[in-house]
């Protein structure tokens, strides 16, 4: 059986507030496969509507959860994107959700594999932000949860030889991203995010 969500109207116009970054992103995939460089594609997530008596769709429901947003490969390294966007000056780690976060682990298992979570400021700014330090941060704070720590502090994380010092909070902003993980617009892309992964062959020689 499926997951019925019954959501006010006002968190379906939420919901569709990363719409537009989902476009960008597309607009990109296409561009690296028209010029042979990758081929990555959106995970779709099946839906079914829910009707009342009158044929109105009133609900939906969901009968697979997505894996991640998106699957495919660069340059023949296997890649898996989780895309979030948020209009907040911070963005919580929470936000990959549990299903997300297994799946996640289970395909960086191969280590010539790469995990991104790119996350969207507002459509302002841009980060291609490693699986690992995400689930890092992410695990320190869930950890910190359950022990009641409410302030865990920094835990420095080396990934793809270089050190972030985690936030030791539920959530992070730009300013706390490290500035090579900042994807800048613009080019024949528009949002050329996979080239971050020619960054991390460098110190990652499993990386195909």
């Amino acid at each position: 059986m499926g997951t019925v969500y019954r959501r006010p109207r006002r968190d379906f116009r939420q919901a569709n507030r990363g719409r537009p970054f989902e476009e960008f992103i597309n607009f990109a995939n296409k561009s690296y496969q028209a010029r042979g460089i990758a081929c990555v594609h959106k995970v779709p997530t099946e839906f079914l509507p829910i009707r009342d008596g009158t044929g109105r769709v009133v609900d939906c429901k969901v009968e697979h959860k997505s894996c991640v947003d998106y699957l495919g490969r660069y340059k023949g390294t296997p890649v898996a994107v989780e895309a979030k966007h948020t209009d907040d000056a911070r963005i919580r780690f929470d936000r990959v959700e549990d299903h997300q976060a297994a799946y996640m682990d289970d395909f960086c298992k191969d280590p010539g594999a790469v995990g991104i979570i790119l996350v969207s400021f507002s459509l302002r700014r841009f980060f291609a932000v490693p699986w690992q330090a995400w689930k890092g941060a992410r695990d320190q704070w869930t950890e910190a949860q359950k022990s009641g720590r409410r302030h865990p502090g920094a835990v420095p994380l080396m990934v793809y030889g270089q050190f972030w010092n985690t936030p030791g909070m539920a959530s992070v902003s730009p300013e706390q991203m490290l500035p090579s993980w900042e994807i800048h617009t613009g080019g024949v892309n528009g949002l050329p995010y996979l080239d971050i992964i020619e960054n991390w062959r460098r110190h990652n020689g499993n990386i195909r």
